[in-house]
């Protein structure tokens, strides 16, 4: 897995927290925080979160986002150590969590999903007031099929439920093949602002896989 200088990861949200009003942490095992979340809150998914960001967002509440890795429930021979991904978002509630949207992706045969935590991040990019999150992964595998880098994007809707959109770019191996990019119907019609933050990700992302 990669990662960038926490710092830096810490930066960017806390930039645009503050324009926003909206307080963010982003925290990994090595932090203090981290294992006081743990223990307040749990752990509400399997395996062990890689990381930890919490959201204070004024009017709405305070959220947590869980991004875990597990051991492979399935066989997988790409990684001596394969892993499942399991990554949510909950709401905080008299110190408790109410779930709002989970996420998934397992290892098998020889493909393996890999958080890209570099690219993983939370953002008010229409300054509506609430905050979008980034869910960034690629899908590595044996071979020279081009792979997927995806970038799943939860935003607020109208009935104040997270909702999921998500582009896709397939990442060519071989010569003959071509970069392409597919965006889902939500994807198309979220915000411009907001597409516009997701294909920057995507960009930024795929210039750290090559």
């Amino acid at each position: 897995m990669i990662f960038r200088k926490r710092f830096a990861v810490a930066a960017f949200v806390i930039s645009i927290s503050s324009f926003a009003q909206i307080r963010t942490g982003v925290y990994f095992s090595s932090d203090k925080k981290y294992n006081e979340i743990r223990e307040e809150l749990g752990n509400p998914l399997p395996g062990n979160p890689v990381m930890i960001v919490t959201s204070f967002v004024p009017k709405h509440g305070s959220y947590v986002w869980y991004l875990n890795e597990s051991k492979a429930e399935k066989d997988a021979y790409l990684d001596d150590n394969p892993k499942d991904l399991y990554a949510g978002i909950y709401l905080e509630d008299h110190g408790g969590l109410i779930p709002l949207i989970t996420f998934k992706d397992f290892a098998k045969g020889l493909a393996q999903p890999r958080y890209l935590i570099n690219y993983c991040e939370i953002g008010d990019a229409d300054q509506d007031g609430f905050p979008e999150f980034y869910l960034t992964y690629f899908e590595e595998s044996d071979g020279l099929d081009a792979k997927p880098l995806k970038v799943i994007i939860y935003t607020k809707s109208r009935e104040k439920t997270l909702s999921k959109s998500k582009i896709t770019a397939w990442i060519p191996f071989q010569e003959e093949d071509q970069y392409r990019e597919e965006k889902d119907e939500n994807f198309k019609s979220l915000p411009k602002a907001i597409r516009l933050k997701a294909e920057k990700i995507v960009k930024e992302a795929k210039k750290g896989i090559n």
